[in-house]
């Protein structure tokens, strides 16, 4: 039996541990491929990706594959989708979601060719339901730390060297056209407020458009796409964000948000540009200012849509990675049972072509 997780980047393996630690010592694989949705279409590009997050494992300590396999796993697990991988009668291919967003492709039909998808809440079901996908609510791993307690708000603010007395804003904008950065950017750069403000930007943003982000905010921290997490958000006063997953992250946290718009993006029934309650909304870069002063010194009253976002959005509030696991294995164990039923039928086949021709 053999369960493969993919990693195509160091932020894949950050989402992958809280499931990954719910395994015994090699009952999981750890398969290391490119993130080619993202690069350029340049084979060397590709190599220097898949070495640099080899190197990032190696460092600490992560066993790893890459290139094509020699045996077909019973399971093969993405967070990205993916093509079909593996087989479609012996082996399963598994997504766990690793947002709650949309972006024409999350909650899409294609998912359909995965054998089961891990989501964070009914909520995802009920969508994935939609295009005939199978699913299993497991809740959210990535917020784990979270939910029992072992990342706290002092936690992460230590871990940032920020001091408890200290405001702190993350401004965390979404990739591609649904980005407001270009907006925004000249009133963040000169918000002035007696404040730090760190910058983590979506790990799209890292892999390929980095330099839209250039000089924009000099006196910004810019997080290093391997330091990046929910550890950030969970040391800020206030999280700016526009159209990205990590709003309702900030609100399974009770931090503060507030939302970008940016001009000409209409009403979907994507997630990101659907529920745009969690927090003040700016539709004006002259309007930042005030909004976020008036949200920090009220962060309180957003709290209740916060709250809302925590429930409907991540179900059971930890465990999450304990239950994905349990997943895996339920799946390893259905394309080994698939598997045994073949190879029963084969040599039964087998023996009775063998009578027929004593005859």
């Amino acid at each position: 039996m053999s369960i493969t997780i993919c990693v195509q980047h160091p932020w894949h393996y950050r989402n992958w541990e809280p499931v990954l630690r719910h395994f015994d010592a090699d009952e999981a694989t750890i398969h290391v491929s490119p993130w080619r949705a993202h690069l350029p279409k340049d084979p060397t590009v590709h190599r220097a990706h898949l070495q640099s997050t080899l190197t990032w494992l190696e460092e600490r300590g992560v066993t790893t594959t890459h290139g094509p396999w020699s045996v077909e796993p019973h399971v093969f697990a993405t967070l990205a989708i993916e093509p079909r991988m593996v087989g479609q009668k012996w082996s399963k291919q598994v997504r766990m979601l690793y947002a709650v967003i949309s972006k024409q492709y999350t909650y899409s039909q294609l998912n359909r060719h995965y054998d089961s998808v891990l989501v964070a809440s009914e909520f995802g079901a009920s969508l994935l339901a939609r295009h005939g996908v199978r699913t299993q609510v497991v809740g959210y791993p990535k917020l784990d730390p979270w939910f029992d307690g072992s990342l706290t708000r002092a936690s992460a603010r230590a871990a940032l060297g920020i001091p408890d007395d200290r405001t702190l804003i993350v401004y965390a904008p979404t990739f591609g056209p649904l980005c407001a950065h270009e907006t925004f950017a000249d009133a963040l750069r000169e918000l002035d407020l007696d404040a730090e403000m760190i910058v983590q930007l979506h790990p799209v943003s890292y892999l390929a458009e980095a330099r839209r982000f250039e000089h924009s905010l000099p006196e910004a921290r810019v997080m290093p796409p391997e330091e990046a997490g929910i550890h950030v958000v969970a040391a800020a006063d206030a999280l700016v964000t526009d159209y990205s997953g990590v709003t309702f992250e900030a609100c399974a946290m009770d931090v503060p948000v507030l939302l970008l718009e940016k001009p000409g993006v209409e009403p979907t029934e994507d997630v990101e540009r659907r529920y745009r309650d969690a927090g003040p909304r700016v539709f004006e870069p002259s309007e930042l200012r005030a909004r976020l002063e008036e949200l920090l010194a009220s962060p309180q009253r957003w709290a209740e849509r916060r709250a809302f976002y925590r429930d409907e959005f991540y179900a059971h509030h930890g465990d999450a990675g304990r239950r994905a696991a349990e997943a895996f294995r339920q799946l390893q164990a259905e394309a080994r049972r698939a598997r045994e039923h073949d190879v029963d039928q084969i040599y039964t086949r087998m023996r009775q072509l063998e009578i027929a021709a004593a005859r």
